[in-house]
């Protein structure tokens, strides 16, 4: 059986490598270049320094070309394909991987199961490491589809950004609120609903409350999940923060790793989540 996901599930570089996780990368574009995400070619830093000096990256999803030279080249491994995608609430990604899938699963003797994780960075990137899991268990495919399918209600992704003129310009936060939210310090804590969708949690004034707020609500709806990842966009300090309280407040030490650009184009540089099953 083979895993595999896309970029956006925000697991550290070298996890695929070690756990043998296929992935594929969606796309930015900046300064009339293409860049995958993830790529050597564009560090997380020079990244976010490119965004905090002006710089207005977009992203593309991944297409039905793209998808299906991906899906083929896994089908030629000769085994079933287990893929574990981003939110559709958030990309059209899913649906064309889901599409291609379908008319090569018509085919192929070996079939290909898309999971749509209504979840976006690590939160989706939860449901790939318990996937593995499964997989180490020598589980079947259709119980691992299953299994997996249950776990989304639990998934639970929070997040806090430093400056709102990023969710402005996607949408997410209106203008005058994200004007009126910077000139007061508003630090919004936001989440990923039962829909998959992005959506504000609570207000806080400041930085250090919305960190706080992060670990309130950890400690608050953290179950019995194996795994707890905390993202970051070129704050380190503040993550290794988080991990540090969420260690001595519950005996938890969780993975830290880099916000890719993707999702970084549309949160920009500071955010800072945290990612884990919840109760």
């Amino acid at each position: 059986m083979i895993l595999s996901t896309d970029s956006t599930a925000n697991l550290p570089v070298e996890l695929y490598k070690e756990l043998d996780i296929k992935m594929i990368p969606m796309q930015i574009l900046l300064e009339n270049k293409i860049y995958d995400d993830l790529s050597k070619d564009l560090p997380v830093e020079q990244f976010y320094k490119k965004m905090s000096e002006g710089a207005t990256p977009t992203t593309a999803q991944i297409n039905e070309y793209a998808a299906k030279e991906y899906l083929e080249n896994l089908l030629k491994l000769g085994e079933d394909i287990l893929h574990i995608s981003f939110s559709t609430a958030l990309s059209g990604s899913t649906e064309n991987v889901m599409r291609v899938a379908e008319e090569l699963n018509k085919t192929s003797k070996n079939k290909i199961y898309v999971i749509n994780s209504l979840n976006a960075a690590a939160g989706e990137g939860l449901l790939v490491l318990h996937a593995h899991d499964l997989i180490n268990q020598g589980k079947k495919i259709e119980e691992i589809v299953e299994e997996i399918k249950n776990l989304i209600p639990k998934a639970k992704s929070y997040f806090t950004v430093q400056d709102l003129k990023y969710l402005v310009r996607g949408g997410r936060v209106s203008k005058f609120s994200g004007f009126l939210g910077n000139m007061l310090n508003i630090k919004p804590v936001l989440k990923v609903d039962e829909e998959g969708r992005l959506v504000p949690f609570k207000k806080v004034m400041g930085r250090k409350l919305a960190i706080r707020a992060l670990l309130n609500i950890a400690k608050e709806q953290i179950g019995d999940g194996k795994y707890v990842i905390i993202n970051h966009a070129v704050c380190l300090q503040d993550a290794e923060k988080l991990a540090e309280e969420l260690k001595q407040e519950l005996n938890i030490t969780p993975i830290i790793t880099d916000l890719t650009q993707v999702i970084g184009c549309h949160t920009g540089p500071g955010l800072l989540g945290v990612f884990f099953m919840g109760k």
